[in-house]
């Protein structure tokens, strides 16, 4: 019997030890911590309508996370999510307003943001500049168009019938939360059983042995680039679907939620280490910690603070999980 509750033992301690070695296991950790919290000091977070409008509010991040997630596993970044984002509602609006209906909106959305993504990833791989300095003036850039495009003036009037991404519903879960876990699916399935998704980690764990390994290093690049695009664009037209208007400054500061929702989920910033996973937890947690406060009232001066706190404390968690682990960073 003693053998047996030795191997059970063992057992238990090598499936915690698996689990703490996964990517996504302190964020997920916090995320049943803070649900625990939330439930018992903030009257109705449990509530299924507040928990399905954690989701949705968390859509637009969530499925932009996705795949930034895969750029920054490759070894890069894109910081010009925020101003795509709004150009791609701009675009997306004027073509919803125009047509009322939703398949030309979306495409209309995911073309201009594949565009997008399609520069910076020629100016990544092609043109040799360095990521950050690409995605900063595509960001400012960006900006500068939608101001030229748009004279100042908001987009309104969007017709219902092309609202149906942020406003449906299926079975009773609404189309928010429905796009972004098929977008989670579809990740996941690139991640664990397609080539390409093999290559993004190769290439962000080491670009050099890639190469040599016969990979297009920079063919893998340049597709997650356009990928941000597509998610982007289809990001957009889920923001249409819940605002019903675009202003000129749609998307602004989004880049650094997203980029948070990645990094906090756990994916290494240095590329090379993560799961898509760690990009849906760390929206959510988010949008978990977001509401919370809003449901204890807490001033929206102090809600950044709060954010950035439990923010660094995640990623405090992490690199206690590394030590319990013996994981080098």
């Amino acid at each position: 019997m003693s053998g047996a509750a030795a191997a059970v033992g063992e057992g238990r301690g090598g499936l915690l030890r698996r689990f703490l070695a996964r990517p996504e296991a302190p964020a997920l950790i916090f995320l049943c911590v803070l649900v625990g919290v939330f439930s018992v000091v903030a009257d109705g977070f449990l509530r299924a309508s507040n928990l399905e409008g954690i989701l949705a509010q968390v859509a637009v991040v969530g499925v932009i996370a996705l795949a930034v997630n895969q750029v920054i596993l490759a070894g890069e970044i894109d910081i010009s999510m925020g101003s795509m984002l709004g150009l791609c509602a701009i675009v997306a609006g004027t073509v919803a307003v125009a047509t009322g209906e939703l398949l030309p909106t979306l495409l209309a959305g995911v073309a201009v943001g594949a565009a997008a993504g399609s520069v910076n990833g020629l100016l990544v791989t092609l043109g040799r500049i360095p990521a950050i300095i690409v995605t900063l003036g595509m960001l400012y850039a960006l900006r500068g168009v939608i101001l030229l495009v748009t004279g100042g003036d908001w987009i309104t009037g969007v017709p219902r019938e092309a609202r149906v991404l942020g406003l449906g519903s299926l079975l009773g879960v609404g189309a928010p939360v429905l796009v972004l876990f098929a977008c989670y699916v579809l990740m996941e399935l690139v991640h664990r059983h397609s080539g390409w998704g093999r290559d993004v980690l190769a290439v962000g764990g080491n670009r050099s042995a890639a190469r040599l390994a016969g990979i297009p290093v920079d063919r893998v690049r340049f597709w997650a680039f356009v990928l941000v695009g597509v998610a982007v664009g289809i990001a957009s037209v889920i923001y249409i679907g819940r605002a019903g208007s675009v202003q000129t400054n749609t998307g602004t500061g989004l880049e650094l939620r997203v980029i948070a929702a990645v990094v906090v989920g756990g994916t290494s910033i240095a590329g090379g280490r993560g799961s898509p996973l760690a990009a849906l937890t760390g929206a959510v947690l988010i949008g978990v910690i977001l509401n919370g406060l809003v449901l204890l009232d807490v001033p929206g001066v102090w809600q950044d603070a709060v954010l950035g706190s439990l923010i660094l404390l995640a990623v405090a968690t992490d690199v206690l999980r590394r030590r319990l682990i013996g994981e080098k960073a």
